[in-house]
């Protein structure tokens, strides 16, 4: 595998990004939104309802799993177009005639859509942590954040999440024909994460647990490689421009 190849083909895709606003709002929007959206719930429960400390900080618990999720929905939205996108642009014959090996274009494009959605995360936990300590300091008295679980959530969970989303999303993005049906099939798979913090909203399981987190991950990682695999052995440039057309 060269990858010099693969990362012409991401920036190629970096550059596609750049023109659609729709991709840049949720790629850097949503994770800002959520950054300081999350600490100010918080901080209107503390001074609306004086709950017990104990029930801030099993909502600060969960309130973290929300990064594995975002961390899988953006990428999974943005690759959902990777390939799909460019039919519709007819943008995608070039690429697909090039000198290139298919698991190079895959290479590219799981890069093109990490670097930025990983980027815009992290920035976003960083806000998150910093403005949760600061609104609920004086309410439960130590600074909640950074912990063992947070901990694990970024450098294990949303990593993990980001390569299940992109890798879901050139999968079903190859698959279709139309930006639409590949949302639509894309959004499907994100049904797991949702019921688990559902899961842990009822407290069936707790999301405050470092053990749990790591369980969560190992599922996913497991989730990764099967996909990946799936991709390497079914991507196929000539499949694609023939269903296409």
């Amino acid at each position: 595998m060269n990858f010099g190849k693969a990362w012409l083909v991401t920036k190629k895709d970096l550059l596609i990004m750049r023109k659609r606003k729709s991709i840049l709002a949720l790629m850097f929007v949503l994770p800002l939104l959520l950054s300081i959206g999350l600490p100010s719930l918080i901080d209107y429960l503390i001074i609306r309802k004086s709950p017990p400390v104990s029930e801030i900080t099993e909502l600060l618990g969960s309130f973290a799993y929300f990064f594995i999720l975002i961390s899988a929905f953006i990428p999974l939205y943005v690759s959902s177009y990777s390939i799909v996108g460019e039919k519709s642009e007819k943008s995608i014959e070039p690429l697909l005639a090039a000198p290139i090996s298919d698991n190079e274009i895959l290479l590219g494009k799981y890069i093109a859509v990490l670097l930025p959605a990983l980027s815009a995360i992290y920035v976003a936990g960083l806000i998150f942590m910093t403005l949760t300590d600061l609104l609920t300091h004086n309410f439960i008295h130590y600074y909640y954040y950074p912990n063992w679980t947070f901990g694990a959530v970024m450098l294990v969970g949303v990593p993990l999440g980001s390569l299940y989303g992109v890798a879901l999303g050139i999968l079903v993005s190859s698959k279709t024909n139309n930006v639409q049906s590949s949302y639509q099939m894309g959004g499907i798979t994100l049904i797991p994460f949702i019921i688990l913090y559902v899961m842990g909203e009822v407290n069936i399981i707790s999301l405050d647990d470092v053990n749990n987190i790591l369980l969560i991950c190992l599922g996913i990682f497991i989730a990764v490689i099967i996909v990946y695999i799936f991709n390497s052995k079914t991507f196929n440039r000539e499949r694609i421009i023939l269903n296409w057309k």
